[in-house]
């Protein structure tokens, strides 16, 4: 049953919020907003190589001048980092030649499956509130605004909803001094028990249920959100930290742009700048419980029924090798990394196969083993 509480999305920049995919696609409409100088070009002739460690710059510096990164910017970067580097870097797919029997892939976010895995979002979504745009001027308007929609979640569990979906969440999650923001697709709270439980969708273009690669994406990217969201209860975030991650410490005391103002009154919340915001945040959220359960349902894309259930259990060592794993990249401290051997499948897939660095690399490492195993013949 659909409740009265409205949901903000932020109207300019065609943002979605109902992909897992589009967490990451924030990171370019974050710094396009204001037309910062800084902003990710197209033309990429200018940006430094990722494959190089000794470059001054990390990649955390040069791709992610916003200040944070997405949940799902691990999750891809567990699929395949190279790919993950070629779409930060604005890389165009080569052009398909004349003679190829087969089109080339298309880009990920232009893909019919991952457009009709937003159209199921969005009409999940809509079965438990309302959607409304709301039109930004600031980058303080667009994170009050995700702020709004966390503190309202928060408040409609406090006051009898049992359902919340795409759900913002952001903070540090291990306390390494890395921002990351997330979009949750439900919460679910039972008033009887006091607890809560998170569920994740994915959708499929078949009845089958996922690999075991995609299921360790799924996997890192849910323990990730509950991993924030438990933060957030016990105390464990830094409003000072997070507006200075954002560059939003001179703002965030002023009043919100008109349109956000309004959309904050209606929601019944008695604030008037991101500051007051995330004050009221921080205090509503330590009335409510750490995460108890965590789910990943996935659906049939084409008729939304459901193929499949899998629990995810925590565990926190294998959580922190894997974040630490990927965080070792974004700050300088490894290069980038392809798939391994046993998983090229994947490359069949990807749209920058025919010019892929790491496959030319371990194809020249594999040619040269095997000519030294044809000498010792």
């Amino acid at each position: 049953m659909a409740n009265n509480e409205n949901t903000a999305v932020i109207d300019n920049q065609n943002e979605d919020s109902w992909s897992d995919i589009d967490e990451s696609l924030l990171v370019q409409c974050d710094d396009n907003e204001n037309s910062d100088p800084s902003v990710i070009n197209k033309e990429t002739s200018h940006l430094k190589d990722p494959l190089k460690v000794e470059e001054e710059e990390t990649p955390l510096e040069q791709f992610c001048k916003h200040g944070y990164l997405c949940v799902t910017d691990l999750t891809q970067q567990v699929w395949c980092e190279q790919h993950l580097c070629y779409t930060m870097m604005g890389m165009e797919p080569p052009l398909p030649s004349p003679l190829d029997q087969v089109p080339p892939p298309l880009p990920t976010a232009d893909r019919p499956e991952v457009k009709a895995g937003k159209s199921v979002h969005l009409a999940r979504e809509l079965e438990v509130h309302n959607v409304v745009s709301v039109k930004i001027s600031s980058r303080a308007d667009k994170w009050g605004l995700h702020t709004l929609n966390l503190l309202s979640t928060i408040r409609g569990f406090l006051s009898g909803i049992r359902v919340a979906r795409e759900v913002p969440i952001f903070g540090d999650p291990f306390g390494t001094g890395d921002l990351f923001f997330g979009i949750v697709d439900e919460l679910r709270f039972d008033a009887d028990s006091y607890s809560l439980g998170l569920v994740e969708l994915k959708t499929r273009k078949t009845q089958r249920m996922p690999g075991k690669a995609q299921k360790k994406q799924h996997s890192l990217q849910v323990l990730i959100y509950k991993q924030l969201w438990d933060n957030l209860v016990r105390g464990n975030f830094s409003t000072d930290f997070f507006l200075k991650k954002l560059n939003l410490t001179a703002s965030a005391d002023q009043p919100l742009s008109e349109g956000v103002l309004q959309h904050i009154d209606s929601s019944g919340v008695p604030a008037s700048s991101l500051r007051q915001l995330l004050t009221q945040l921080t205090t509503s959220v330590q009335a409510l419980v750490c995460i108890s359960s965590v789910e990943i349902e996935y659906v049939l894309q084409e008729t939304g029924s459901v193929i499949g259930r899998t629990s995810v259990r925590e565990d926190f060592d294998w959580l922190w090798r894997m974040f630490g794993h990927c965080m070792d990249f974004w700050h300088g401290r490894r290069g980038v990394e392809g798939v391994a051997i046993e998983e090229a499948w994947k490359c069949g897939g990807c749209e920058f196969s025919p010019v892929c660095e790491w496959r030319m690399k371990k194809s020249r490492v594999l040619s040269a083993q095997n000519r030294c195993s044809d000498k010792e013949l």
